[in-house]
């Protein structure tokens, strides 16, 4: 099957102004919190609403399967795949703190094909299409020139034990030659990584909706976007470097030592 990301990235957009209007509409309002077994993080009622808002969008544009972060997959066994975060950012919602976003992409065959950061709170938006660069607000992401400095990364870890101690490791690492910082949202990381207020991302153990959509519009903003191993990513590998062209080989020089 072959796929034109150009013909599903307005149907993406529409799907996670939606789901941001929901989140606007509910933004400073008491939530009901529950803590998930299997990973020990937060969802909020707000996650769900926001979920439904997108999907209802997705389901009646398209019939591609869907991968949520609340409720997995459904739709049909093959092809393309949406992958949607309603809300990146639940800690820092439910605390009231203006850093979360919706994340939708478009994945088919391992390849990330579109992907579209909705901002409730600040009314912004990103999005990319494979091989035809970034965008915000609908005009061409231009990165900011690299500050002659120390560069400054996001670094980051999933929800396991196992991500916390690469992350520790990591930290120790990086943290007498990098200025290093973590926002609570792994979606809106990278974009501020796309557009150069960020030099680099790491990551180990994020889930596919948490940086599948970022992960294009910085690599279409021109990044670099592979494994640890500094491999194209395959689909699968969660221990992710998104850098500027610059850094990519002393970063990946640093993690071949984890």
């Amino acid at each position: 099957m072959i796929i034109n990301p150009a013909g599903y990235i307005e149907t993406a957009r529409r799907a996670a102004r939606e789901g941001a209007a929901v989140i606007r509409s509910r933004y400073m309002l008491p939530q009901e919190i529950k803590v998930k077994a299997d990973s020990n993080t937060l969802v909020t009622e707000t996650d769900v609403a926001a979920e439904t808002a997108i999907i209802q969008v997705l389901t009646s544009e398209s019939d591609f399967r869907i991968l949520s972060e609340e409720s997995g997959y459904s739709g049909k066994e093959d092809g393309p795949v949406w992958i949607v975060d309603p809300l990146d950012g639940t800690s820092n919602f439910a605390r009231s703190l203006p850093l979360f976003v919706v994340s939708i992409a478009l994945v088919h065959n391992n390849q990330l094909l579109a992907g579209v950061i909705a901002d409730p709170v600040h009314d912004i938006e990103y999005y990319a299409l494979k091989g035809e660069g970034a965008f915000y607000n609908s005009q061409p992401l231009i990165k900011n020139p690299q500050i002659d400095s120390i560069p400054v990364l996001i670094i980051n870890h999933g929800a396991y034990a196992q991500d916390k101690v690469k992350f520790a490791a990591l930290t120790n690492m990086l943290a007498s030659n990098y200025n290093l910082r973590k926002l609570g949202t792994t979606a809106l990381e990278l974009c501020f990584v796309a557009t150069g207020f960020f030099d680099g991302f790491i990551c180990a153990g994020d889930e596919i909706w948490d940086y599948a959509a970022g992960a294009l519009i910085a690599a279409e903003a021109g990044f670099c976007f592979t494994t640890w191993a500094g491999n194209e990513w395959d689909g699968v590998d969660n221990s992710i470097l998104v850098c500027r062209p610059e850094l990519q080989i002393e970063l990946l020089t640093i993690l071949s030592r984890l």
